[in-house]
């Protein structure tokens, strides 16, 4: 029973602690949002609540009242906040997805396909839709993708206008290396 006790506090004294991810907090005149980078898993926690008044100490802590953006664990990575559209991407590797939340609601309203290139301003948020696989027809770079290994698709611009909600298509479109 002794030996016990001194193997186990022998492994405690060696075992490396796992230290919490600092939180970091964004606000605007609408919300305050709290993400918090998680160490077992990949992907952050994400917390909205109405704005604070005054300094506040930025740390993760849910509170009755709070929208937990992310209860399910999936790996969404903070981008931005723009007046009531909390702006994530989803990834864990090279191709992605864009997922925006319409806070005031408290609900999801756009998770699509997108590249990695995401403007997040005051009054717009613009990305890059993946919308279709790209050929050699409708894509100038696909031989040089395809040679090193890679796929094509072709991406289309969008742009939220934060004010209304409505989301453009602005006609530009790119060709983009996938895996």
């Amino acid at each position: 029973m002794i030996r016990l006790a001194l193997a186990a506090a022998a492994f405690a004294a060696f075992a490396v602690p796992t230290f919490a991810q600092e939180a970091l907090c964004f606000q605007n005149g609408n919300f305050l949002v709290i993400a918090q980078e998680r160490s077992e898993d990949v992907g952050m926690n994400i917390l909205a609540r109405a704005p604070a008044r005054g300094k506040i100490k930025c740390e993760y802590a849910e509170r009755e009242g709070d929208f937990l953006v992310n209860p399910d664990g999936e790996p969404l990575w903070y981008q931005g906040l723009a007046g009531n559209y909390l702006v994530l991407t989803r990834s864990t590797g090279p191709d992605g997805d864009i997922v925006i939340y319409d806070l005031a609601n408290q609900n999801l309203f756009i998770d699509e396909p997108a590249d990695d290139e995401v403007t997040v301003a005051d009054e717009t948020v613009t990305y890059w839709q993946r919308t279709k696989a790209g050929t050699a027809k409708n894509c100038p770079e696909f031989g040089e993708y395809t040679a090193n290994g890679l796929g094509a698709i072709i991406a289309e611009e969008r742009v939220l206008d934060v004010a209304s909600g409505e989301v453009t298509a602005t006609g530009e479109k790119r060709c983009t290396a996938t895996q």
